[in-house]
């Protein structure tokens, strides 16, 4: 019934100043968005196109009715991102507080042609976030006396697009609770600079290029949804071995360097 009056409303306002016998390509285009696939407690959605176009905060209540919005003719991209809390807005992006990880962030963009009088647009949330595991062999616990420290080149999103977004990342990974070493959340990459950084008394002692091993695993930073990886690492033979696990299947393979 609300999706009828919607529509109805904003067809008879269009007829205002687009007659059917002239030049239509000014009209707007009427935008459908689908979010009964969405699966959060609640969706911040965005339309862009050169500006925001529109902006809404969704419910997880109200994703199973069509959501409608008056957009331009021609390209409009449609962000949806869910249950964000950790992320902090500055400008276009979505950005890491330092000391912190990455939030566990589900998210999509989708670039939707709004050429005609009726376009739709599906919404299936993306997992935009790897969470790294850390291992070490040589002890009961996975654990070690050393000061932990991760460092990367990659601080955010793009809140338009969820590219990566530049500027420095820092957090301190965590113990496992139940089970061995350590692990942490970190942003979809563009680079090798991932890196594990062991320190004693604040003196470095040993550097482990995250970013390099995890390239060489064959590690995807592109996937629509980002797997996890775990590496168990063998200081004193300076050995490493990855295992990377897909978000929504088996483990895919393991490779030791």
């Amino acid at each position: 019934m609300r999706r009828g009056l919607i529509l109805g409303i904003l067809g008879l306002a269009a007829l205002v100043s687009c007659s059917v016998k002239e030049d239509r390509s000014d009209c707007p285009c009427y935008l459908e968005v689908d979010l009964s696939y969405a699966r959060a407690e609640s969706v911040q959605l965005r339309g862009w196109t050169s500006r925001e176009v529109f902006s809404d905060a969704i419910p997880a209540k109200s994703f199973k009715a069509f959501h409608e919005y008056m957009v331009p003719r021609g390209q409009v991209r449609v962000t949806a991102i869910g249950n964000t809390v950790e992320l902090v807005p500055q400008g276009y992006a979505l950005t890491i507080e330092e000391g912190h990880q990455m939030d566990s962030l589900f998210a999509c963009s989708n670039l939707v042609d709004t050429q005609g009088e009726i376009a739709r647009n599906e919404v299936l949330l993306r997992k935009n976030f790897a969470t790294i595991g850390i291992d070490f062999k040589d002890e009961d616990d996975g654990r070690t006396a050393y000061d932990l420290l991760v460092s990367g080149n990659v601080f955010g999103v793009d809140i338009r697009t969820l590219e990566p977004v530049d500027g420095r990342f820092r957090c301190e990974p965590d113990p496992v609770e139940e089970g061995r070493g350590y692990s942490f959340r970190v942003p979809r990459q563009k680079d090798e600079s991932l890196k594990l950084t062991l320190s004693y008394a604040g003196k470095p002692i040993e550097v482990i290029d995250l970013g390099y091993l995890i390239a060489r695993s064959g590690f995807d930073w592109n996937s629509a949804d980002l797997g996890d990886v775990s590496i168990l690492c063998d200081l004193p033979a300076h050995t490493f071995t990855i295992t990377v696990k897909e978000w929504e299947g088996p483990v895919t393979f393991n490779i030791t360097i």
